[in-house]
């Protein structure tokens, strides 16, 4: 259960990772990343509800960006130095 602080919810590193499925080890190295924001209070990470909603925003904006296609880019269904140059300068 969250943390009520005024209209501020703030919820440990234990919570997130039962709901999350995913290991609070985890989710420390997403804070240090600068993927999540969290506040250390005490022994503990909190994360507000605002920075979670923030994460899930820039991860599936990221999981747009990543998938690009190749389609049009590739010649002659052979891949040359030239095909490779341009994916790369879409990457960037």
């Amino acid at each position: 259960m969250p943390i009520q602080l005024g209209e501020l919810k703030l919820y440990s590193l234990k919570e997130l990772s039962k709901s999350l499925g995913i290991t609070t080890f985890t989710l420390r190295t997403y804070i240090r990343q600068g993927k999540l924001r969290a506040r250390k209070m005490g022994t503990k990470w909190l994360v507000t509800e605002d920075a979670l909603k923030e994460y899930f925003k820039e991860t599936q904006e990221s999981k747009k960006e990543d998938r690009i296609s190749l389609h049009g880019i590739i010649s002659n269904s052979k891949v040359t130095k030239k095909d490779i140059e341009e994916a790369k300068g879409i990457w960037k």
